[in-house]
């Protein structure tokens, strides 16, 4: 099943957290052409998180690691250092279609989360599942091996493999806002634009630029809790990468994930219309920290 032609179109729900990151840190995922929107050694990035009940590829799961906004005059771009889903139509239609940073990932309640699943805002809507990365068939199960090492509502690997890493790699755990009361008011039903920047890989070397149009209920949410694996933090603190062959297992995202929330909102009856990406400027230089291909 294919994306087919653009405007492509998303129904579901999401959590959209703008988070504090460091410009030294986030320069690390985004190319040097770009300038970074920035106050007090700081730029906006933070995550979007998403069930999707429906889209060109039925029912999934992502999650974008924004590593920054990016200067697009009169306003701003934002920039994925990670896409992360759970189909594999969704992660190859990102890397040679969208020029994204995409992979493969699980997404799975944690074992060390709430017993109460319902209360949480991921388990409250329709389940995507998880979803077998060759085929696309449900293989269920609420609860993934491994993350045990991990604590929160929701539990994210990555499942591309790599020289450096194994074939499952702990991104992160999210200990999610708490569900709607029964009849609770959603927010106000608004449009909005989230334009965002992509390329610079093999497929796509140029800078292109694509829209994101929503129509939605917004309201404001306590911000999700980010657990990252204990290992994440020091390796990325340090600017190091696994090496080829050695035994880390973790993505090292940590430096973008653990910023200080500054908002959080919450995107209900969700639609969201995506226009094909088009060629913005010049080709890019790589990031410090690769991005092109799957096993990056």
């Amino acid at each position: 099943m294919g994306y087919g032609e653009a405007p492509w179109v998303f129904k579901g729900r999401a959590l959209y957290q703008l988070q504090l990151v460091k410009v030294d840190e986030a320069k690390k995922y985004m190319p040097k052409e770009l300038k970074l929107v920035e106050l007090f050694g700081y730029t906006l990035g933070g995550f979007y998180l998403a069930r999707y009940d429906d889209s060109p590829v039925g029912a999934f799961d992502e999650l974008v690691v924004l590593a920054g906004l990016a200067w697009n005059p009169p306003t701003s771009c934002a920039w994925a250092a990670r896409v992360y889903v759970n189909n594999k139509s969704a992660r190859d239609h990102g890397l040679h279609s969208v020029g994204l940073p995409s992979r493969l990932a699980d997404f799975s309640a944690s074992s060390c989360g709430p017993a109460d699943k319902s209360r949480s805002w991921w388990w409250q809507s329709k389940g995507a599942g998880i979803l077998d990365g060759k085929n696309n068939k449900q293989i269920g199960g609420t609860t993934a091996p491994g993350c045990t090492l991990l604590e929160g509502d929701l539990c994210i690997k990555n499942m591309e493999k790599a020289p450096s890493r194994s074939s499952s790699s702990p991104v992160c755990s999210l200990q999610l806002p708490p569900a709607l009361e029964a009849q609770a008011w959603s927010g106000p039903r608004i449009r909005l634009a989230l334009p965002s920047f992509s390329g610079g890989t093999p497929d796509h070397p140029d800078l292109l630029k694509y829209a994101c149009d929503l129509l939605t209920c917004v309201r404001p949410v306590s911000p999700a809790v980010v657990i990252l694996p204990k290992a994440s933090t020091s390796q990325e603190g340090q600017g190091k990468q696994g090496k080829a062959g050695s035994s880390s297992t973790t993505e090292l995202l940590s430096s973008v994930l653990n910023g200080a929330p500054v908002l959080a909102l919450a995107f209900e009856d969700m639609v969201m219309t995506v226009q094909e990406p088009v060629r913005a400027m010049y080709t890019l230089s790589p990031p410090v920290v690769g991005q092109s291909g799957v096993n990056a």
